[in-house]
């Protein structure tokens, strides 16, 4: 059948269509589209919207600035400042989150006496908040009383000192992302078929070699996925950073995010605030499409 005579079928097709026939699919999406205007769309526009503008301390527009906003934040130290430490942040979360969910995956692909319990604790950061998980980690970095410094017979300030609260949050939030990480690569790896590591053993390859020549490329997908989820939560991280450093000390762990709290929520600059996010929002579009243009090149199919 030609693709003309299959136009004009389709066509006939649609024209003997009722009027309700031809809104149904429409009617069905309608929920989502009203869920996600209200909670999604709605809140993006409002926000550019408000970056073009200075506000009252109610976050109403009042003055029409249009972009001074944003040439005020790429113009301050601060911003850059900020930037740096947020780039910092992701980074170790990004990578130490995947290297930690696939080292504990491969620890529990096999069976043995205590695999579960151990699955079971690696998984357990997953079901539990930021917030109850960050003040359990400021008792235990305690300064004096701290586990970790009782253990070390050390006192290290490890949220107050500007050498060490980065990499503390940081730490943390590798703990904390290590659990949907173990999750979704411990999935992959029981989705590699058994034989692929039969016939490499026949050959004589031994267990580096498997995971070189094996593992890695067939869990690529899985490893893809979940770097870029790491990338967009780690942007996104807030509660610890505001309940174990606030930023600080000085501005050794003011990240994007909470440059933004703060600004809208303590100097009351709504306005500033908004465009922040915006810039943020363009430095995470900007990683995604750069990761999904090589994804050809770094992903196994």
């Amino acid at each position: 059948m030609s693709s003309a005579t299959q136009r004009a079928k389709a066509q006939r097709k649609l024209n003997a269509m009722t009027p309700y026939e031809r809104i149904e699919p429409y009617l069905f999406l309608l929920p989502a589209l009203i869920i996600f205007g209200c909670f999604l769309y709605y809140p993006f526009i409002r926000t550019l919207y408000l970056s073009t503008f200075l506000t009252n301390k109610l976050g109403q527009a009042k003055v029409f600035v249009g972009f001074k906003n944003y040439s005020d934040i790429l113009s301050s130290s601060s911003f850059w400042n900020s930037l740096g430490v947020t780039l910092q942040f992701v980074l170790f979360v990004a990578l130490g989150g995947l290297i930690v969910g696939l080292i504990t995956s491969l620890l529990t692909v096999n069976k043995y006496r205590g695999v579960t319990f151990a699955s079971a604790t690696y998984a357990m950061p997953v079901a539990i908040a930021s917030a109850a998980a960050s003040m359990a980690f400021k008792m235990i970095l305690h300064p004096t009383n701290g586990l970790i410094n009782i253990l070390m017979g050390t006192q290290i300030g490890w949220t107050t000192d500007p050498s060490w609260a980065l990499f503390s949050v940081s730490a943390m939030t590798v703990w904390l992302a290590s659990g949907i990480n173990f999750i979704f690569i411990s999935a992959g790896l029981r989705n590699i078929p058994a034989e692929q590591y039969e016939s490499a053993s026949i050959d004589g390859a031994g267990y580096w070699k498997r995971l070189f020549y094996i593992t890695l490329p067939a869990l690529s997908p899985t490893l893809f996925f979940q770097i870029l989820i790491n990338i967009i939560n780690a942007f996104q991280s807030f509660s610890q950073i505001k309940l174990l450093t606030q930023g600080g000390p000085g501005e050794a762990t003011n990240v994007i995010v909470y440059a933004i709290y703060r600004d809208a929520f303590f100097n009351f600059r709504f306005g500033t605030a908004a465009a922040r996010s915006v810039i943020l929002f363009l430095i995470v579009l900007a990683i995604t499409v750069i990761q999904f243009s090589n994804e050809k090149r770094s992903v196994n199919y």
